[in-house]
């Protein structure tokens, strides 16, 4: 075999490896599994406590108008 038909398959080899493997991580059905991966490095914290709100807003009470 010739040197330049070795690097034309080893070229060809890694374009097929490259579209597939494009193919897999944009595919549709792993969006579920990235999703959860992607949370990982938070799965060692501690669930935060829920901060109480500052103040209540004040009733929304109808303002008598000011002459």
């Amino acid at each position: 075999m010739d040197t330049g038909m070795i690097r034309g398959l080893g070229t060809l080899v890694v374009l097929v490896a490259f579209v597939g493997l494009a193919l897999w991580v944009f595919s549709p059905r792993r969006k579920r599994d990235f999703d959860e991966a992607t949370q990982l490095p938070f799965a060692d914290e501690p669930p935060r406590a829920v901060e109480p709100t500052q103040e209540k807003a004040p009733s929304q009470a109808p303002r008598s108008k000011q002459p």
